[in-house]
């Protein structure tokens, strides 16, 4: 009597958030959604002094993230088709930078955010991208990110 494998259970996998609640949509061009939370906080979480800023990006159409950079002032990280439990790749944030700078990196070297996109499944898109659409998204984040009047150096 040989024993069924048990299947798998499978990942839930994150979807987009919802326009508002501190959230903002970044024109990233036609193929990618994305969105920028410049302080987000997990509901039910006690204060704690970090600043927890959270980039999303969805292929166009598509509710699930593909990938989500977390560029905390404590332990920076971004995940690639991030789910409940998924598995967190650090942002490596030497003495002196801003871990932003260093989650908007990727969007300066194209090469790198479409590595990370083919990574999550999403090579035909990743391939598509235009570089300007990336500069564009980074310059906007950047934008919102002042704007929030975050601590310096956060």
């Amino acid at each position: 009597m040989s024993e069924q494998p048990q299947p798998q259970p499978q990942r839930m996998q994150q979807t987009m958030p919802e326009d508002g609640g501190g959230w903002h949509r970044i024109n990233a061009g036609p193929h990618l959604h994305m969105m920028f939370h410049p302080n987000r906080q997990l509901l039910g979480r006690e204060p704690d002094g970090v600043l927890r800023k959270s980039i999303v990006v969805a292929v166009a159409g598509k509710r699930e993230q593909a990938l989500r950079f977390d560029p905390f002032s404590v332990g920076s990280h971004y995940h690639i088709r991030p789910s409940l439990r998924g598995r967190q790749i650090p942002l490596w944030v030497e003495e002196g930078q801003k871990p932003l700078e260093v989650a908007l990196k990727f969007f300066e070297m194209p090469l790198r955010f479409r590595g990370l996109l083919a990574q999550a499944e999403e090579d035909d898109v990743a391939a598509r991208l235009d570089d300007a659409d990336l500069a564009s998204a980074a310059r906007q984040i950047r934008e919102l990110d002042a704007a929030a009047g975050q601590i310096p150096g956060a």
